[in-house]
């Protein structure tokens, strides 16, 4: 890969109001991206969009009220996709290239399906900015909906993908569908990104892979991203930036935020991690599935006795006659 394909850059000559997690290779594409600008945030009217989050919000300049991903959430992707370098990747939804410029740089062989992509302006944009950044010839730019380009193109070339990242249509049951198809066509050794999980209907799609026995994990991003995984592979691990106080919203109370322990005087669990991990030959990726695993089940026998004596109480006694 050529100097000009990527221009390596320290965490600290990041522009104001971007932020990148601690310890992630870091790749600055702007140039490649002439319409890129700084947009506002108030010219949305998604209402998931989270507009508390001080995190820069990329727009191009001609489609000024649909955002790009975020500096962080586009260096998740980056530094995921160095994991799978020479893997196949598919993305479903790559506004206007700049997630798949990140996926790409990363060395993945990478499809991408947009309905978007049949419209010129939208298909040349993409088009001269993957050439641009000298990666044009490992992104396949593909023409329509998914899951059902998804299936169509999977069985046309005999294609299944090790690295899925999908950012498409957010409105339910669009994201569980994408799920389902993607589940589908994923290599036993799989990972799977999601974006805007601040929706609830996005996060249907994270609940699939979790209710069929997947690992997974929660990034929290600007739009919060989520990841499952299978076999042989494991996530990046993220560093929530320090200068903002996080939250989650109601449907994703129960997942695992990565790079956040938490510290509540009845959970015991973080504690024996720190202990354990100098012993183990476990990642810091597996220490957070068995982590959340653990957890779950000390819930589960913690709040079962409580709720079977709330229940009886609430039992009215029966008079005799």
């Amino acid at each position: 890969m050529s100097e000009k394909t990527v221009k390596v850059i320290e965490g600290n000559l990041l522009p104001k109001g971007d932020y990148v997690s601690s310890g992630f290779s870091t790749i600055q594409p702007d140039l490649y991206f002439p319409n890129i600008i700084l947009g506002n945030k108030y010219d949305s009217f998604w209402l998931y969009l989270r507009r508390d989050i001080t995190h820069n919000w990329y727009v191009d300049k001609r489609r000024q009220k649909v955002g790009f991903v975020s500096r962080d959430e586009a260096h998740i992707l980056y530094n995921t996709a160095l994991k799978f370098r020479g893997k196949k990747a598919l993305e479903i939804g790559c506004w206007m290239g700049w997630s798949a410029c990140h996926l790409a740089l990363g060395g993945v062989e990478l499809d991408v399906i947009d309905p978007m992509l049949s419209e010129q302006l939208f298909n040349e944009s993409v088009t001269e900015s993957l050439k641009l950044a000298g990666v044009k010839e490992s992104v396949n730019l593909i023409p329509g909906c998914s899951p059902q380009k998804v299936e169509e193109i999977a069985n046309k070339f005999q294609r299944k993908w090790s690295l899925i990242f999908i950012d498409g249509n957010h409105e339910a049951p669009a994201p569980l569908n994408d799920a389902i198809i993607c589940e589908q066509f994923a290599e036993a050794d799989a990972l799977i990104l999601f974006h805007d999980l601040a929706s609830p209907d996005v996060g249907q799609g994270l609940d699939y892979f979790r209710d069929k026995g997947w690992n997974t994990m929660v990034y929290q991003t600007m739009q919060i991203m989520g990841v499952a995984w299978r076999g042989n592979v494991e996530p990046v691990i993220h560093q929530p930036d320090p200068n903002i106080n996080w939250a989650l919203p109601p449907h994703l109370q129960g997942y695992f935020v990565s790079g956040s322990v938490e510290t509540a005087t009845e959970d015991k669990f973080a504690e024996l991690l720190r202990a354990v991990r100098p012993y183990t030959l476990l990642s810091e990726a597996k220490l957070f599935s068995l982590y959340s695993q653990a957890k779950q089940l000390y819930c589960y026998l913690f709040w079962l006795p409580k709720m079977l004596l709330q229940a009886i109480a609430r039992i009215k006694p029966i008079k005799g006659n």
